[in-house]
């Protein structure tokens, strides 16, 4: 994992809670996930996720040890991880049957659609709904985003 992680700066550190057979809250994990994946040249870190929603508390395992991987085709569920883009990175036009909620945390980052571009800086918050959208770093540092992604169904 040491060379995956090489050319990127950004840890995350995730505490995720629980309930032991007590019945009192406790913290089931605390550290940066292993659960991490190189797509487009970006690094992707997963911090959580479900199969459906409504799902499933409290949480009895860390499903995040299965493999970040692409959405399946019939995703109901949800995704939630950082995404930190190197200067230079251009992930082009794409879609998906999914509600994506993403938030600037560090740098500049270009959001592309097919009617024209917005420049986003930390603390600005985009909502994608299912249509076709770009990013683009510009600047010298990298950009560091929060992403939830949630299953859709695409309007007939």
């Amino acid at each position: 994992m040491a060379d995956m992680q090489a050319p990127f700066k950004e840890k995350v550190r995730r505490v995720l809670t629980s309930v032991n057979p007590n019945g009192k809250s406790f913290v089931m994990a605390d550290g940066e996930p292993e659960d991490i994946l190189i797509l487009n040249g970006c690094r992707m870190v997963r911090l959580w996720q479900t199969n459906d929603v409504p799902t499933t508390v409290p949480a009895t395992s860390d499903p995040t040890v299965q493999g970040l991987g692409r959405l399946p085709a019939d995703f109901s569920g949800t995704r939630f991880y950082t995404a930190e883009l190197p200067p230079g990175v251009k992930i082009p036009l794409h879609q998906g049957d999914t509600v994506d909620y993403i938030a600037v945390i560090k740098g500049q980052l270009t959001l592309g659609l097919e009617t024209g571009e917005t420049l986003l800086n930390p603390g600005d918050v985009v909502v994608q709904t299912g249509n076709m959208h770009a990013w683009e770093n510009r600047g010298a540092a990298p950009v560091l985003i929060m992403v939830c992604v949630v299953g859709a169904k695409r309007r007939a």
